[in-house]
């Protein structure tokens, strides 16, 4: 069978920061993808398992509110049967969900009621987030965040020919990206406001938002490029409700 979309994976890094301090990106993770849906309405949320033996995983879930203030909850799953995270409340999006253990079956997190699914974690991983988590401004000047994840290739055995990571939309027109400079690294940066060094990154080393060519043409079966994303705040910014998509091209047998 040749490369389908569900093949090519978009996974967080190793190191995934929420404060401004710690060590970040590294190498891949292949327990946690970057992928959610934003909710339709601000709505309370709902986990449950594909698989009536699931029983014993706890899973959190972390959410903003309306207010902007961060909430979180820690539920059992109980296998089929929807569990409510009532505690979180109606919460406005979804930030990450994570497990402690692997699930038998898809562990899905969606609004309540079944009105909606959100992210679905498949069996043999543990979860899922979205990028510059707690990412703000500041009144005296701009400031910028990076962030790494993964573009992955799962196919068994095809590699996808003549790869190119691209940005597919940016509504806001504040994120740029820039590919590591090798498949499969595991560079890091001193903490989130720190750029990747020249050295671990694709010449000629400028974010933008054109298409970039995969080191190596072809992005083969089990490998990976990171890409490091820029976001560019402004002084005293305002808060941004949006989402930034980048994808991979490219062809296959």
């Amino acid at each position: 069978m040749p490369i389908t979309a569900t093949d090519i994976v978009a996974y967080a890094a190793l190191n995934k920061p929420i404060d401004d301090t710690s060590t970040n990106g590294g190498g891949v993770d292949l327990d946690e993808r970057v992928v959610f849906t934003d909710l339709a309405v601000n709505d309370s949320v709902e986990v449950l398992s594909s698989s009536a033996a699931d029983t014993t995983q706890q899973v959190t879930v972390t959410a903003r509110l309306a207010s902007g203030a961060t909430v979180a909850q820690t539920v059992t799953l109980t296998g089929v049967t929807p569990v409510v995270l009532s505690t979180m409340g109606v919460v406005q999006r979804i930030q990450r969900g994570l497990l402690n253990a692997d699930a038998a079956g898809i562990v899905t997190v969606r609004r309540a009621g079944a009105a909606g699914d959100i992210a679905a974690i498949p069996i043999g991983e543990r979860g899922f987030r979205r990028m510059f988590i707690n990412a703000f401004s500041i009144a005296a000047s701009p400031k910028v965040y990076f962030e790494k994840l993964f573009i992955r290739n799962n196919h068994a055995t095809l590699a996808l020919l003549t790869a190119v990571i691209k940005q597919n939309a940016d509504p806001t027109a504040l994120v740029t990206f820039l590919l590591a400079a090798a498949k499969n690294d595991s560079a890091t940066s001193a903490n989130r406001l720190t750029p990747p060094a020249v050295g671990d990154t694709l010449d000629p080393d400028t974010f933008a938002d054109t298409d970039q060519s995969v080191p190596g043409t072809d992005l083969g079966p089990g490998e990976g490029i990171g890409c490091w994303l820029a976001l560019s705040l402004a002084a005293a910014n305002s808060p941004i409700d949006s989402t930034f998509t980048i994808q991979a091209d490219g062809s296959t047998t």
